[in-house]
Order: C-alpha cells, then sequence, then structure tokens
C-alpha cells in the first residue's frame, strides 16, 4: 500500500464531505416528504370516517349521495397522491444511500491509490440523478393536492348553489373526469 501524505488524506478528507452536502439537502426533502405523507395519512383517514358517518346516516346533512360521491373521489386521489409520495420517498432514500456510497468510495479510492475514482463520481451522478426524480415526482404530487384543493371548492359551491336554488337531493352525481397520473 502507498505511502499517503497528510495533503492527501486532507483532501480525500474534503472530498467526503462534498457528498454530505447532498445528503443535508435530500434529508430536508425526505423529511418535508415525510410531512406531506403524514398529512395525507390523516386525510384519507378522516374522509373514510366522513364516508363511514354518511353511509350510516350518523350525520344531519344534506346532498347525502352528493357527499358520498365526493368523499369517493377525494379517496381515489388520496391514493395517487400516496402512490406519488411513497415513490418520491423510495428515490430520495435511494438517493441518500448513493450519497453515503460516494462518501465512502472516496475513503476506499485514497487507501487504494486513486484507482477507483469512477466509482464515487458514478455513485454521485446516481444520486443527483434520483434526487432530481423524486424532486420531479413532488411537483406531480404538489398538482395532485391542488387539484384536490379545487374539487373541494367547487363542491362545496356546488352544494350552496343547490341550497340556494331549492334543489332537492340529487341522487344521481356526475362523475368527475379522471385524474390524470
Amino acid at each position: 500500500m502507498p505511502a499517503v501524505t497528510p495533503s492527501e488524506t486532507y483532501a480525500t478528507l474534503s472530498a467526503m464531505i462534498t457528498p454530505a452536502l447532498f445528503m443535508t439537502a435530500t434529508g430536508s426533502l425526505i423529511i418535508s416528504t415525510s410531512n406531506r405523507m403524514s398529512r395525507i395519512v390523516d386525510r384519507i383517514r378522516q374522509l373514510n370516517l366522513e364516508g363511514d358517518e354518511l353511509g350510516r346516516g350518523a350525520r344531519a346533512v344534506d346532498f347525502v349521495d352528493d357527499r358520498l360521491e365526493h368523499v369517493a373521489v377525494q379517496l381515489d386521489r388520496m391514493v395517487v397522491r400516496s402512490d406519488l409520495i411513497r415513490k418520491t420517498l423510495t428515490l430520495l432514500y435511494l438517493a441518500m444511500a448513493l450519497y453515503v456510497g460516494t462518501s465512502l468510495s472516496l475513503a476506499v479510492n485514497a487507501l487504494l491509490g486513486g484507482w477507483l475514482l469512477v466509482v464515487p463520481t458514478t455513485l454521485a451522478i446516481l444520486g443527483v440523478g434520483l434526487m432530481l426524480a423524486g424532486c420531479v415526482q413532488l411537483i406531480r404530487e404538489a398538482n395532485v393536492a391542488l387539484r384536490n384543493n379545487r374539487l373541494e371548492i367547487l363542491f362545496y359551491q356546488k352544494l350552496r348553489y343547490q341550497r340556494a336554488s331549492g334543489a332537492a337531493p340529487a341522487t344521481e352525481v356526475a362523475t368527475p373526469p379522471p385524474l390524470r397520473r
């Protein structure tokens, strides 16, 4: 094994710190994505409870059929959101693993005399690619979330209009177009 000089050791340690910046950014995305996942889980539980209460007649509200249909549509959209978040977390955790691998392979590369440089470089590139893919998934999930908000607003505007016009609760509800994935 070749002798390693102190300046080479410091250069190696400095190079190993660089992936830590990516790890920090990825960790922040993981935390915020996990929080989004928690909100989705809470909303699914709330919608399930609401649908159950409406289905049993446990709530004294008007337009029950419309509300049940709305809950069903919202639950379908929550499934899409939860799938996107699950994929995002998988990508971000894989990116984190690749950044850790980058850091470790830089140390091994230094110990072996520098002939493994392609390994940490490849791991870093793959990690950045996965992080980019995770960000794209987060954009998709945010768009679904905002479309859900719009659907909520439109539903309650519809209820307000039906009440104002004195319409009888509908038994058949027009189904909104399917969600684009």
